[in-house]
């Protein structure tokens, strides 16, 4: 019967589109799709027992003095008041006059569950199985790396990409002759240099003997800073309270009926689940390519995200597809915030192509950005970008969904609604 119904589901979003007075058994529906695809409650783990170690890394995520100019801290591009990013389309660099290539990424349950990966295109990955990072610091990296002072401390994917932002000249860091982290050779005096500040600061003295008693003061190195910004990340940013999750729990009452109707083009016609898997809707291990149009500081350069990290041309233009949840919160959308609204995503999936050729940066928005940007328009490397989402090893991605504007709006509504825990929602 389950299967049955599974299948009469897609059937009835094939031919036909919702309309207003539609009466259909959506819950019945929806429920053996939801089985169908996996898709379970998210459940909150128990909360961390070294209570000061939660505590330091709360202070250490909103401190400055990790930075080289200490203007900038990690609360800064994933500020809580703005969904855990900075409500930029590409985030300002280290001295605000310049831009990054990228959006700054929501940090929602990334530390629910064994994440393996983390950013935009993966750069930072940690197999819990080896016990073993691979990330841009080939001092990190293996099974017996050099630098395992640190990396015999961290324990996650999520810990170590806290690493990278500090000796980021752009993000961080500050540019050479600014500061003295700035000038260090290498990541790893770099990093020492900072931990120097951290423990001649009295206030971290005490907050690193009491989250890591066992560990002398001389021996307390980044991986600790590291270890208890993820473990502050971990618990303070999990979302489990939405109206979809409550749903998953067994609560017809939790949706609204275009909110169902949202989750159906969701899973069906819409082919959304394909790549926003899970109980998350955002598989951390899945990376996409899905024509985007690429912008940014001139003089512009495209970014190849996935393809350029391993070194394979056929992921080029690849990212990972990133959670949905509070996704009403975290706009503009897409690694490098191409998009301002939801509606806007929604109609580049419908037709990839067109949306891919004629997007444009407004003036509006131009005002709002310090530099001059440049959109790509070369033929050539448009063409390269569509057929890097025609791969067949890329799910199924077509160049349109031929959504109607009944079941635009349900989605719609279900992303921006149903998707959102109240914990997190932004303060008027």
């Amino acid at each position: 019967m389950k299967r049955l119904l599974f299948f009469l589901s897609i059937s009835f979003l094939s031919t036909s589109v919702f309309s207003e007075d539609k009466n259909i058994l959506l819950d019945p529906i929806l429920r053996d799709s939801l089985e169908y695809f996996n898709i379970r409650p998210l459940k909150a783990p128990p909360l961390n027992p070294n209570r000061a170690q939660v505590e330091l890394g709360k202070k250490l995520f909103s401190d400055p003095l990790l930075s080289g100019n200490q203007r900038k801290s990690c609360r800064t591009c994933h500020d809580p008041e703005k969904g855990t990013c900075d409500s930029l389309p590409l985030s300002q660099s280290e001295d605000g006059k310049g831009i990054l290539k990228r959006n700054s990424q929501q940090i929602f349950n990334l530390g629910l569950g064994n994440k393996p990966f983390m950013f935009w295109d993966g750069r930072v990955h940690y197999n819990f199985k080896d016990k073993v990072f691979t990330t841009p610091e080939v001092s990190l990296n293996g099974k017996n790396p050099k630098a395992q002072n640190i990396t015999s401390v961290l324990t996650s994917a999520l810990s170590a990409q806290a690493l990278f932002p500090l000796v980021n000249p752009v993000e961080m860091q500050g540019k050479k002759g600014e500061n003295e982290i700035a000038d260090a050779k290498d990541n790893l005096e770099a990093w020492e240099r900072i931990t120097s500040r951290l423990k001649g600061n009295k206030t971290y003295k005490e907050l690193f003997s009491k989250a890591y008693p066992e560990t002398p003061l001389n021996k307390i190195n980044i991986g600790h800073a590291a270890e208890a910004i993820g473990a502050f990340e971990r618990e303070e940013f999990q979302s489990t309270g939405s109206p979809f999750n409550r749903y998953l729990k067994g609560d017809n009452d939790a949706l609204t009926t275009p909110q169902k109707r949202g989750l159906m083009v969701f899973l069906q016609h819409g082919q959304c689940v394909r790549c926003h898997q899970g109980s998350e809707l955002g598989n951390n291990t899945v990376f996409a390519s899905i024509s985007l149009p690429q912008w940014g500081e001139k003089p512009f350069s495209v970014d190849k995200g996935r393809g350029e990290v391993i070194n394979d041309s056929k992921r080029n233009y690849f990212f990972r597809v990133p959670s949905l949840l509070n996704v009403g919160l975290t706009a503009p959308y897409m690694h490098n915030g191409a998009f301002q609204t939801l509606r806007e995503v929604i109609e580049h999936y419908n037709f990839l192509g067109t949306s891919l050729r004629d997007f444009e940066i407004s003036d509006e928005r131009r005002k709002k950005i310090p530099v001059n940007v440049d959109v790509e328009k070369s033929p050539k490397m448009l063409d390269e970008i569509w057929l890097s989402s025609q791969v067949a090893q890329n799910p199924k991605i077509r160049n349109r969904l031929f959504l109607a504007t009944s079941e635009k709006k349900y989605l719609e509504i279900f992303l921006r609604e149903a998707l959102t825990d109240p914990k997190f929602k932004k303060k008027n």
